[in-house]
């Protein structure tokens, strides 16, 4: 199975549990406000990969529903389960994706072996794999940033430092819980995290492709490039 094959097994996986917790926040959402679950919408999630505004914008629930659903505690615990998740599924894309490709630089010669040797432990174990074996800079590969919650406590600089900031919200989530991560408070921080990751991982993964199968640049590879140009000129 190809790295990606398993990453999106991975996604669809993580997709279900964000709709659940979806469906969760609507229902609960309805509550403070005591009206009624909007069940056509509920059916739409259940039925299709789509969520409410509710997962995708911090401001659809007020400062007050805000600060009454942190209290209840459940929401921001769910939301940190699929930050775990996210970064999780990071982590053994990127592993898999370095064992892909070394075994094509290899061209199958005693490459199993070989992969055995290496640590894959960590984020900058993985990173310094690609860079030092296969001449890959991972930290120079660059995506446009989008966001539709102008209020979203991710906020990267680049790419690559958005890739940290969920390797850190998994740290911390998993040594001190879900409750102590003020940035992951409700389900929108764990959806822009999940949408990064997501989108990032499918440009890498064509680009390089086309780049390590086929020779081929790309406009994010030329761009990509040029970064690791510049960095040796200075």
């Amino acid at each position: 199975m190809k790295a990606i094959d398993q990453f999106e097994q991975l996604e669809q996986g993580i997709w279900g549990i964000i709709k659940a917790a979806d469906v969760y926040l609507i229902c609960l959402v309805a509550e403070l406000r005591r009206e009624q679950p909007a069940l056509e919408l509920i059916h739409k999630i259940l039925s299709g990969n789509t969520v409410s505004t509710l997962t995708l914008v911090s401001t659809t629930c007020t400062t007050q529903e805000r600060d009454q659903l942190i209290q209840k505690g459940h929401v921001q615990a769910i939301a940190g389960q699929i930050v775990l998740a996210t970064y999780t599924a990071l982590e053994i894309y990127l592993a898999e994706k370095f064992r892909e490709y070394f075994r094509f630089s290899a061209k199958g010669i005693h490459a199993d072996g070989a992969l055995d040797k290496f640590s894959y432990r960590s984020l900058d174990n993985i990173k310094d794999l690609f860079r030092n074996v296969l001449g890959i800079h991972l930290p120079l590969f660059e995506i446009d940033r989008i966001t539709v919650d102008s209020n979203s406590s991710f906020k990267p600089s680049t790419s690559w430092e958005g890739i940290k900031d969920i390797e850190k919200a998994r740290h911390d989530i998993a040594h001190q819980g879900s409750a102590s991560i003020t940035r992951i408070a409700l389900l929108p921080d764990a959806w822009d995290r999940f949408d990064f990751a997501r989108r990032w991982i499918s440009l890498f993964d064509t680009n390089f492709d086309f780049l390590v199968y086929e020779a081929r640049d790309t406009h994010l590879i030329r761009s990509y490039k040029e970064r690791i140009s510049n960095q040796v000129k200075s």
